[in-house]
């Protein structure tokens, strides 16, 4: 059924065409790409809350990818294990927000619901910058994109002027309470024609030092390596072809706050297996053809052809009534998909943008345990998810841009998406072996579209805004899942897809030494997955039945930059954002809504995990040309003690009353002695405090002496 839009608002702006304006000189840098499908666009003029960073900056003090995210507006980094980190953008995480590597969707149907280990794949050297997009941005990128669009962007291929040249490059790394150590190099090759780029980094960590209470957190190290390459042929000035591998293995990563290693913190209970670990093999193929200049309605274009296989292995060992059993489970999946995206000519009546996409998603899953005590060893017809299953999507979208020259910029767009879903065996119960379900098949379909606006108020000043849709149909961990994370999921084959409507206005200001963002959005949420905890009696475990709901969130949020001087400046971000959505309170006797024979009352309670307020100030010192480079920061979070029911029932991780409040502060300092070689040494955590990222598995570092070293050649 296709649910309903507001593409009625879409006609009237459309219709709305007089002489375009010219581009403002103040807005032409830095340039930015996702808001626009892959497109170049200066920041200043985007209609969207966007935030770019570079890697060189990052690869210091952030141990992963999503990390490097933290401090940024309306994003909370929860960290499941050490080497499992998920952000929360605008409220809502994992298969909320959408991965993107160089504009290749890395989300897939197997993604877990809640904060989850995938993003921690992606690895940070090797690339140039990260564009992180707040807001729900479906019209583009389809499902998944509700809290925000996360772009992790390799730098642009160079063609040499007919001579052949290479470089390279070392980056090493270490850590004092992370006891990690990390090595990376890079080396390119370029001429005329072609361009060569190939990176690998190995990366170590042992077990994590907390504050100066927690001391040692047990059981928290892993291992990981990730290699990158590129190669790309230059068809003429204007046009290209590239062709990557990713590749990203992640060896035995402990999960322990479920374990006899978990924390007693704050009155936290420690869990009762012996141990969980988690291996990750990720690998990304892809072809893309790429022009710009052509004229026409293609003036710009990329085609993309690209391969993602994503592999996990869950391995643990737990008592149960005497009795040591060593479960295993996992899924493999392959997604083949297709993209085209083009962007037409500037015309007297504006700019266009569309393009078409397909994933053809196939899973398998795999279960066994075996009892060391009777020798006993059983298979399971799946793991985690369906044993055999597929998930196709197929969408084409148009996006249309108008500049007037009184300031006004209008960008509605419009997607039509097509899911199909076969489930060919799957149980229809956790732990029911004996109920293997038949066949089935769904099919979701979606219209859904945006409109955003900007308006020059003078040179330095511009306000944005505009309403946008985002969508989630169920994916195949909804309609099959019987995994055991915090709660232990039960398939469902009658959830409805997820729709949300997020508004938005803001503000930007650039002139001399002030630059200013600020921003505020209200997002109605209507059917979301919420999946809410009851006792099952039976086997005295908390279990989870799921529920489609309706709720809100909002939030403020503000980025703000000065320069002092030209050696001086301070960056400050600041959020604040509130939420809830109905869930099923276990009530059996006086709950109006029955699901297997069990009454449940629904309540309006928090959004899960809601992130409290937190602001982020940074002030750095570097002079021109002096080799020097000083920075002081401070990152302040409140506490959090808005609680959904699953929060309220997950007490290894959160808290009874919530998550405490904390202060971090920081300095970093940096050397370069010439132009290929920078020396950087940081201290996180100087108060050695104790202190967790709300909802986290494991607390953060304590005081962390971190030493890196960069020579390029």
């Amino acid at each position: 059924m296709v649910n309903r839009s507001i593409t009625w608002l879409l006609c009237p702006l459309l219709l709305w065409a007089q002489e375009p304006t010219e581009l403002s000189k103040d807005v032409l840098s830095p340039l930015v790409v996702t808001a626009q499908g892959g497109f170049p666009e200066p920041l200043g003029k985007s209609v969207w809350s966007l935030t770019q960073l570079k890697t060189d900056d990052l690869l210091v003090l952030s141990r992963s990818m999503p990390e490097a995210m933290t401090g940024m507006p309306s994003v909370m980094v929860q960290k499941t294990a050490l080497g499992q980190s998920s952000p929360y953008i605008r409220g809502l995480t994992g298969y909320h927000n959408v991965l993107l590597v160089d504009g290749i969707r890395l989300n897939h149907s197997a993604m877990r619901s809640g904060p989850n280990q995938y993003w921690s794949t992606v690895e940070l050297y090797g690339t140039n910058h990260i564009e992180a997009l707040r807001g729900s941005y479906g019209t583009l990128y389809g499902a998944d994109a509700v809290g925000g669009v996360v772009n992790v962007l390799s730098g642009k291929p160079s063609f040499g002027y007919g001579e052949k040249y290479s470089t390279g490059e070392f980056f090493g790394r270490l850590s004092s309470a992370e006891r990690s150590w990390t090595v990376g190099i890079l080396g390119e090759v370029t001429s005329g024609d072609w361009f060569v780029e190939v990176s690998h980094t190995e990366r170590s960590f042992g077990d994590l030092e907390g504050g100066s209470d927690i001391g040692r957190q047990p059981n928290t190290g892993y291992d990981m390596s990730g290699t990158q390459a590129r190669l790309a042929r230059k068809i003429s000035n204007n046009a290209h072809w590239v062709f990557g591998f990713q590749r990203a293995f992640m060896d035995d990563v402990p999960r322990t706050h479920k374990t006899i290693d978990g924390l007693s913190w704050e009155g936290l209970s420690v869990g009762k297996e012996l141990w969980r670990q988690l291996d990750q093999d990720r690998e990304l193929y892809y072809s893309r053809f790429e022009w710009d200049d052509a004229g026409g309605w293609a003036d710009t274009g990329q085609i993309t052809l690209s391969l993602h296989q994503h592999g996990q292995e869950r391995n643990r060992r737990k008592s149960s009534n005497g009795d040591l059993i060593d479960d295993r489970q996992g899924f493999e999946l392959d997604d083949l998909g297709f993209n085209a995206r083009f962007e037409s000519d500037e015309m007297h009546w504006g700019k266009f943008s569309y393009g078409l996409e397909f994933h053809l998603e196939s899973l398998s899953s795999f279960g066994s345990d075996f009892n060391n005590t009777s020798m006993v060893n059983r298979s399971y017809t799946q793991g985690p998810l369906a044993a055999d299953a597929s998930y196709n999507r197929y969408a084409s979208y148009l996006q249309y841009a108008y500049e007037h020259e009184s300031g006004w910029k209008v960008q509605p767009g419009i997607r039509y998406s097509s899911v199909h879903a076969d489930l060919k065996e799957f149980y229809t119960k956790n732990n029911d072996f004996s109920t293997q379900s038949a066949p089935h098949s769904k099919t979701y379909e979606e219209v859904i579209g945006s409109v955003r606006v900007r308006k020059n108020l003078n040179e330095q000043l511009s306000v944005f805004g505009g309403l946008s849709q985002g969508f989630r149909p169920p994916s195949l961990y909804d309609l099959t899942s019987t995994d055991e994370t915090s709660i232990i999921e039960e398939p469902n084959l009658n959830l409805k897809s997820e729709d949300f409507i997020q508004f938005e206005v803001g503000a930007r200001h650039n002139a001399g030494p002030l630059s200013l963002s600020a921003s505020y959005y209200h997002t109605w949420i209507r059917d979301m997955i919420v999946r809410s905890p009851y006792l099952d009696a039976a086997s005295g475990k908390t279990k989870s039945v799921k529920s489609n709901g309706d709720g809100y969130i909002h939030g403020l949020e503000l980025e703000l930059g000065y320069e002092w001087s030209e050696a001086w400046s301070s960056k400050l971000s600041f959020s604040w954002m509130d939420g809830e959505v109905q869930q099923l309170l276990d009530d059996n006797l006086t709950g109006t809504v029955t699901i297997e024979g069990r009454n449940f009352l629904p309540v309006d309670r928090a959004t899960t995990r809601l992130m409290p307020i937190q602001a982020h100030l940074t002030t750095r010192y570097q002079a021109v040309p002096s080799p020097w480079m000083g920075e002081l920061s401070l990152l302040a979070v409140g506490k959090a003690d808005d609680l959904s029911l699953k929060d309220e029932t997950d007490n290894s991780r959160i808290p009874e009353y919530g998550t405490p409040a904390y202060l971090l502060l920081g300095i970093r300092g940096s050397y370069a002695w010439d132009d290929y070689s920078k020396l950087t040494l940081a201290v996180e955590n100087l108060s050695d405090i104790d202190y967790r990222v709300h909802g986290s598995g494991v607390n953060g570092a304590g005081r962390n002496f971190i030493l890196s070293l960069s020579r390029k050649f």
